[in-house]
């Protein structure tokens, strides 16, 4: 069972209140706060021009991402990690582990990873809480000279 601290109240009812949708889930990080949104929902999360994300900041002072929410672990990889060109998403599973092995562009390295490796380990904590699932994350050279 989870427990919700009066703070994690606050930014599931706050996140609600101003885009009009319940978050399937969420992650507090040091510096922002990442909520899984169903996917059909995810535009209206997000509001016109990122309006609804300005107003979270604003009220959470803290960076806020909104991602859409997958049934499968190939599926809510490739939503996390919309903004990045992927090469390959692997699920393995043996002796009742599951991995997910991603393989991404090398110039999108630091995207994928985030500052402090905050994008990284929020991918980590909902792939567990989800999937009971691990990541393997792995850059290949796009270029071709």
């Amino acid at each position: 069972m989870v427990e919700l601290t009066s703070d994690d109240l606050n930014y599931f009812a706050a996140f609600e209140k101003i885009t009009g949708v319940i978050p399937v889930d969420f992650l507090v990080a040091e510096t922002g706060i990442y909520y899984l949104v169903p996917k059909p929902e995810l535009g209206k999360a997000i509001g016109k021009k990122g309006c609804n994300i300005e107003k979270l900041r604003g009220v959470m002072r803290k960076k806020v991402v909104i991602i859409g929410d997958g049934a499968e672990p190939e599926e809510f990889t490739r939503n996390f990690f919309n903004n990045v060109e992927i090469i390959s998403v692997e699920v393995r599973e043996a002796m009742g582990d599951r991995a997910v092995f991603l393989t991404i562009a090398e110039k999108d390295r630091g995207i994928a990873i985030g500052k402090s490796g905050e994008r990284i380990k929020a991918m980590k904590g909902f792939l567990k809480k989800k999937f009971n699932a691990t990541i393997s994350l792995h850059t290949r050279a796009t270029d071709i000279y």
